[in-house]
């Protein structure tokens, strides 16, 4: 039986991700750069002006008050969006608005509410300091700055800043395509009704959601039955689609024996010392990772969260594979079998300051609500126990309420 930690290994040490490509602003969103995005030239790449009023030289109106204002002569205007076609020369001026590039020769902007204006002459009734409500160039980012670094999942902010200096493709990880197949001759679909003895496949609408959090993109193939040779069917011919293959109703569920898995290329099944999601298979076939996942709704959330999770993300270039986690004061007692690492479902929220851990029902396999109703997981690891009182580790799957 292999330790949590040698388990994720085994599967990590295989994974990588696919070849970084070019992918359009509109399409990278979640996806992990490849490469350092560089500032080619300052941003943003002029001054500009922070008000409307005059774009003037600081040293004109050093002395300018309400009683003896500088006189200036006005010799144009600059408006956004445009290179200005003045300069402002020794005893100048040009008009200016919000946003507009500054006019050479000017470090500086007098506001309108200081200035007045008589045809071509401007009144400046108050002084300016040189910099006065100017943005000035690079203000954001020098050329040769790393704007996004290597590595980072880009978000909206990313995505904005990478539009801003005009990189329109960066090189990216693309997310990963996973195709999800269901066994079991007992189940139906959950729109139809479910006969004595008939059961609606939950399973893989769990994947589905789960698989969307990481940002893969998932294609479910349905409903397979026990049935070897559909089963072999299934899988070949719908591996080319995917970048991951996962199977859901495999060991611990009679669906899918070892010696299937084994048929089919190099797929072992294995035990891993937690509770729930102790047997699993994994491996390759014809080149494309295969997972092949207990059906029972505890078990599955367990094994995907332990050992699933951690390898999409990694095929898609992520670093963070861990979910983040807190301490907290364990409010009643959680137990399951010896020799086992237990993920018991928790709802985790502060008391009085302090994160405590809630159980929200039994440690079973088969039960969906307790973990419907948790926020976390509390670890206990193989060979203790965790009862009321304990600070234990909890790896925190949803937002936490307060």
């Amino acid at each position: 039986m292999l330790s949590v930690e040698q388990a994720r290994d085994r599967i990590l040490d295989r994974i990588r991700p696919p070849a970084p490509i070019e992918l359009p602003l509109a399409e990278a969103h979640g996806c992990v750069l490849a490469a350092d995005v560089v500032a080619e030239f300052d941003v943003p790449p002029f001054s500009a002006c922070e008000v409307e009023g005059f774009a003037v030289r600081a040293a004109d109106v050093h002395a300018a008050e309400g009683e003896a204002p500088a006189g200036l002569r006005l010799v144009g205007e600059a408006t956004p969006g445009r290179p200005p076609e003045v300069t402002v020369g020794w005893g100048e001026a040009v008009r200016v608005g919000a946003g507009s590039p500054l006019p050479a020769g000017a470090d500086a902007v007098a506001p309108m509410e200081t200035c007045g204006i008589e045809g071509d002459t401007v009144a400046v009734y108050a002084p300016v300091e040189e910099g006065a409500f100017v943005r000035p160039a690079g203000l954001d980012a020098r050329a040769g700055q790393v704007l996004v670094p290597a590595g980072r999942r880009l978000t909206s902010i990313e995505l904005g800043t990478l539009a801003a200096v005009g990189h329109a493709a960066p090189l990216a990880y693309p997310s990963v395509r996973v195709s999800v197949m269901t066994l079991g001759g007992d189940l139906i679909e959950p729109g139809r009704p479910a006969a004595f003895g008939q059961a609606r496949d939950a399973a893989s609408f769990a994947m589905l959601g789960a698989l969307r959090d990481t940002g893969a993109v998932p294609y479910r193939i349905g409903i397979v039955p026990d049935d070897e040779h559909e089963i072999h069917e299934a899988i070949l011919t719908n591996l080319s689609r995917a970048d991951l293959f996962i199977c859901v109703g495999g060991p611990g569920d009679d669906a899918l024996e070892a010696r299937r898995l084994a048929a089919l290329g190099e797929v072992e099944v294995e035990s891993v010392a937690m509770y729930p999601g102790t047997e699993h298979g994994f491996g390759e076939i014809e080149g494309t990772p295969f997972f092949a996942l207990p059906g029972t709704p505890a078990s599955l959330f367990v094994a995907f969260e332990v050992l699933v999770r951690p390898a999409i993300l990694r095929s898609m270039g992520r670093r963070d594979l861990g979910r983040p986690e807190v301490t907290a004061v364990l409010d009643d007692e959680v137990d399951g079998p010896e020799g086992l690492t237990l993920f018991a479902p928790v709802r985790v929220a502060q008391v009085d300051g302090e994160w405590h851990a809630t159980p929200t029902g039994p440690t079973d396999p088969r039960l969906f609500m307790p973990t419907a109703r948790a926020n976390g997981l509390a670890v206990v690891p193989a060979g203790e126990k965790a009862i009321s009182g304990d600070r234990v580790r909890v790896r925190v799957f949803r937002a936490l309420e307060r």
